[in-house]
């Protein structure tokens, strides 16, 4: 039986995708960034933000101002089927609104074409909803221990991408906890807010889930609260802001 291949955390040099990146900044225009943080980002950290439709984590990956790996859906870094099944079911019509046809169809296969290439380069780890998602803890252990930043995007956007959002699901607590558990650090936690429509980034000071563990909350009551937090950049320093044309 072949010997699993253990899991290394991605390089940080990358010329193929700082060429990529070239031609990904003609498209995702640089935002105004408010950095309302007295102290330098940490590297190590857990990064929750708003998805802003699709084109929110590539943004964020070129203008966040540190290195880090994203959490994305798994069937993003699946077999070309999957992930034009997941564009096209999930992204475009679920989530986007898009009407079924032949539109969505050709944009889904276009995008699961050329996929590959942008989420290699901005080092998205797939999360899964069953047992599986012990691997995706396991790398972000690892990715963290080498000083990268861990991205998510928690926000329930089952009925569509919000403004205000509703939920956050809590998988980012569980990640806290566990490398807690096995270092003994307690992450910080950014809050970020990015509008697309705006074209303004705001990154909140970093809360500590070990705070409200002491508190006596529980996972949902952790991650509501996190969730609290986006909003408040998004109604303090976003949601009067013209958009951007």
């Amino acid at each position: 039986m072949a010997k699993k291949k253990e899991f290394k955390a991605p390089s940080r040099r990358q010329p193929c995708y700082k060429f990529l990146k070239i031609f990904m900044r003609m498209l995702f225009k640089r935002p105004e960034i408010l950095n309302l943080n007295d102290e330098p980002l940490a590297e190590k950290s857990i990064v929750l933000a708003n998805h802003s439709a699709k084109s929110g984590p590539p943004s964020l990956d070129l203008y966040y101002p540190m290195p880090s790996v994203k959490w994305g859906a798994h069937q993003m870094v699946g077999k070309f089927k999957e992930r034009k099944a997941y564009l096209r079911d999930v992204l475009y019509i679920q989530k986007m609104g898009m009407k079924p046809g032949f539109r969505t169809s050709f944009k889904a296969t276009m995008l699961a074409l050329l996929a590959p290439f942008p989420y290699k380069g901005m080092h998205v780890l797939g999360t899964y909803t069953d047992g599986r998602f012990t691997n995706t803890l396991r790398k972000s252990v690892v990715c963290l221990d080498a000083n990268y930043s861990v991205m998510l995007y928690p926000e329930n956007s089952n009925e569509g991408y919000k403004d205000v959002l509703t939920e956050f699901f809590p998988g980012f607590i569980m990640l806290a906890e566990k490398y807690y558990r096995l270092r003994g650090e307690d992450l910080p936690v950014y809050p970020v807010y990015l509008s697309i429509k705006k074209r303004f980034m705001v990154i909140g000071k970093p809360m500590y889930v070990q705070d409200f563990v002491k508190q006596g909350k529980n996972r949902e009551e952790i991650a509501q609260m996190y969730c609290d937090a986006v909003n408040q950049l998004y109604y303090d320093y976003v949601e009067k802001r013209p958009d951007v044309k």
